[in-house]
């Protein structure tokens, strides 16, 4: 977390977000949208690590009136889930401020590894400290995949709890459904959990 002034822009604040879990759960898809409000249908894994940085507003809670122009930089972390790029696990979770767990809501293998990325992220972040939500994606495929392939309800609400996550939100990156929530909240609760006293507008 730092503060600078870029391009005429007051930067207070600088958090590192990252995404994982599981191959082809659409962590990409969920990236690229967000980022650059685009999808794309090749489904091709990532290789590597996706990067990219956003400038949020943010406003301090106490300004009502003529808030000044203030931003807040979210630098924002894909991992490919394949076995080759854990290796590289350490150095890309290290300093997170907050984690997006993801999984495919219409294929249960998905969410059965979850528990593998959790421990993961028990031992190279502060995970029992910093703001994290469970993200279940392709949630425009819940009317197409037989149900007999989703993802239990009741066993969502289980890991939530167990894992004390602060939340979970159902996403679709192709139909763009509640992908600037899932980034909107987890940056208000990291500047929430820094005690900055400011929220995104």
């Amino acid at each position: 977390m730092i503060g600078t002034h870029t391009q005429g822009k007051n930067i207070l604040f600088t958090f590192k977000t990252v995404i994982v879990g599981p191959p082809s759960v659409g962590k990409t898809c969920l990236f690229n949208r967000f980022c650059f409000n685009s999808f794309n249908f090749d489904t091709s894994l990532t290789i590597g690590v996706n990067f990219h940085s956003i400038e949020l507003k943010i406003r301090n809670i106490d300004e009502t009136d003529n808030p000044k122009e203030i931003h807040n930089v979210l630098s924002i972390f894909d991992l490919g889930g394949q076995e080759r790029f854990k290796a590289l696990l350490p150095k890309f979770l290290g300093g997170a401020n907050g984690v997006l767990l993801v999984f495919d809501l219409t294929n249960s293998s998905s969410f059965d590894q979850l528990d593998f990325w959790y421990d993961k992220l028990l031992k190279h972040t502060d995970c029992l400290n910093i703001p994290k939500y469970l993200i279940g994606s392709k949630s425009d495929l819940l009317e197409t995949v037989p149900e007999k392939y989703h993802v239990p309800e009741v066993n969502i609400d289980r890991f939530v709890k167990e894992k004390q996550f602060n939340g979970f939100f159902r996403t679709s990156a192709l139909q763009n459904h509640n992908v600037l929530n899932v980034f909107k909240e987890l940056n208000n609760l990291m500047l929430k959990h820094q005690n900055t006293g400011y929220f995104v507008v």
